[in-house]
């Protein structure tokens, strides 16, 4: 899976293997955010990153990346469940190369490291890491029926969190588990995505974390 890098738009316990429910944390989510009135962590509109009534809008550049995050919490121990909606005009044939990736953004250092977990339009999700700008592969793209692919679809993304440990979640169903090297406090949670060969619009209509 090829990856690309651009400019930032500046609890539970990990369940058990197997079958497990998106965003159905137990109580009530301490952030749950439709980007209507975004709390102030997530930072002003620019050119890359806007809010809209449909929820937080992403243009990354062409060939890019783009991210953006809420400064005021943290992914210590979290379930961290975003929904993001795919692009309402899709080519022919929407491979990774001709869309990007988009998904979640977690355990950042600083904009040279931190990870993404993804899904691609050609029905894969993965887990990726930037090391010093460059890009290494945690979770190798996984081929996943969960993953909607068409035009103007929604899919859930979800990373459930504690310590170094982490559990990848697309549409409730899922994908991977895995160990990293998470920052003191977690981080804060983040939104990812990338542009093709042209400047791709992605949506998030919805954001929550336990």
């Amino acid at each position: 899976m090829g990856r690309w890098i651009g400019v930032a738009a500046a609890a539970v316990l990990l369940v058990a293997h197997g079958a497990a429910l998106a965003c159905q944390a137990a109580g009530a989510p301490v952030l749950d955010e439709d980007f209507k009135n975004p709390d102030v962590g997530w930072g002003k509109p620019d050119a890359i990153a806007s809010y809209s009534g449909d929820g937080l809008v992403l243009r990354p550049p062409v060939n890019g990346s783009a991210w953006r995050w809420d400064s005021d919490f943290s992914l210590a121990r979290a379930d961290w469940c975003v929904d993001v909606r795919n692009p309402a005009n899709l080519p022919p044939s929407a491979k990774q190369k001709a869309i990007g990736d988009v998904g979640v953004w977690f355990w950042d250092i600083d904009p040279q490291n931190f990870y993404t977990a993804t899904i691609s339009l050609d029905g894969t999700a993965a887990v990726d890491r930037l090391v010093k700008g460059v890009w290494r592969e945690v979770v190798a793209p996984t081929r996943s029926a969960a993953i909607k692919t068409g035009a103007g679809a929604t899919n859930e993304v979800e990373i459930v969190t504690q310590g170094d440990a982490a559990q990848f979640f697309v549409n409730g169903s899922e994908v991977a588990s895995f160990h990293g090297a998470a920052p003191p406090g977690g981080g804060p949670p983040g939104v990812y995505g990338e542009s093709g060969k042209r400047v791709v619009t992605w949506v998030f209509p919805r954001a929550r974390l336990y």
